[in-house]
């Protein structure tokens, strides 16, 4: 449901109601009520009510007693613009960043954000898609989509002063693929610098089957919704320029191409890297357990097999290209188990026994071929 400034609507999931005062995004809306307020609202948890051509109109007849704010009764009160006036967004772009509690910490930066309109059904409907300036300069950005013949295709560019967010797009999730892979290019500008920092060059690429599972969709600071959230830029670790460096620097050095990061806390698979992209999963129940004599055979069966599912997802997912399951020699009922499970897996996966030398007969090796 769309709606504008001066809406008369009702909350769905709690008593009373207010006026549309501000249209954030897409998605949000803020709704000035009778103590003088206005709040930050989910247009999916508020319905119109206004006027008897309204479907809900006839089953709501409350009137609320709302002063708009000075500003927002203005931009209603003025007449339409002509049509050659008219703006190219329903609304400004451009907003502030809330600040929101969370447990995971956000560091200064740019981000790409993709927060989906449905927050009760994060992997269907539209994406909106934002770049968000958590730095404390203002930036110019240009953004480049790679397309299916191998080319970039400049999507937008714009300024974004700090500590604010810009709205990019909003696309249809089964389009989100398109979105996932291309280049940003970012420039730092403030009026007052002890350093000024080179242009960022990012290179972002997501699979899109990332969109598809819920649990990557996070709360963060910058936001009220839950967003899949990519790193583009830390201007902490951006290089500067001195000036009298200048003219050396650009002789000697070409800027490198940085690559965008996904935004998440650890994974499990994180706990059992032993280099980059490589991982060594010990299956021992002492391993997993602290308490376990309790347990029948079955019972300590069970959890190493389920733990053993749950990390080579999280390898598969996270980019590992090889994990090293230590089952033990034991009777061989953890290693068959094991064993019928990589079957399910089919090609998308190389089995061997792990390095005699390290292990002897007691591991498995899996090669997971999409990551290599």
């Amino acid at each position: 449901m769309k709606f504008q400034v001066g809406d008369k609507v009702k909350f769905l999931n709690e008593r009373g109601g207010g006026i549309v005062s501000k249209i954030i995004s897409s998605s949000m809306v803020n709704v000035a009520i009778e103590d003088g307020f206005e709040i930050p609202t989910m247009t999916s948890d508020i319905i119109k009510i206004g006027g008897s051509d309204e479907p809900a109109g006839s089953y709501f007849d409350e009137d609320y007693n709302v002063k708009m704010p000075t500003q927002q009764q203005e931009q209603t009160s003025r007449s339409a613009p002509k049509p050659e006036e008219a703006p190219s967004y329903e609304y400004d772009r451009v907003t502030d960043l809330g600040h929101y509690p969370t447990n995971h910490k956000y560091p200064k930066g740019i981000y790409l954000a993709y927060v989906p309109e449905q927050q009760n059904l994060l992997i269907s409907g539209p994406i909106d898609i934002y770049l968000i300036n958590y730095t404390d300069y203002d930036i110019l950005f240009s953004m480049f989509l790679k397309e299916p013949k191998g080319i970039y295709s400049g999507i937008d560019y714009d300024a974004v002063p700090a500590h604010s967010k810009i709205m990019i797009d909003t696309v249809e999730h089964e389009d989100i693929g398109y979105w996932s892979e291309g280049i940003l290019q970012v420039l730092f500008h403030s009026d007052d610098n002890e350093r000024v920092l080179d242009p960022a060059s990012t290179r972002f690429k997501l699979k899109p089957q990332k969109f598809m599972k819920e649990d990557n969709y996070k709360p963060s600071i910058f936001l009220i919704e839950k967003a899949f959230l990519m790193s583009i830029a830390d201007p902490s670790k951006q290089q500067a320029v001195a000036e009298s460096e200048i003219e050396m620097k650009y002789k000697e050095e070409t800027p490198k191409l940085g690559e965008g990061k996904e935004i998440k806390p650890n994974t499990l698979i994180d706990k059992h890297a032993k280099s980059p992209r490589t991982a060594e999963v010990d299956l021992h129940i002492s391993a997993l357990m602290d308490e376990y004599e309790h347990l029948s055979n079955g019972e300590i069966l069970n959890i190493q097999i389920n733990y053993f599912k749950r990390a080579l997802e999280s390898a598969m997912e996270n980019y590992f290209y090889k994990v090293i399951f230590i089952h033990g020699i034991g009777n061989g009922t953890l290693k068959n188990a094991i064993t019928d499970k990589l079957k399910e897996y089919g090609e998308d996966l190389d089995i061997r026994n792990a390095p005699f030398a390290d292990y002897g007969y007691g591991a498995i090796e899996v090669l997971i071929r999409e990551n290599m």
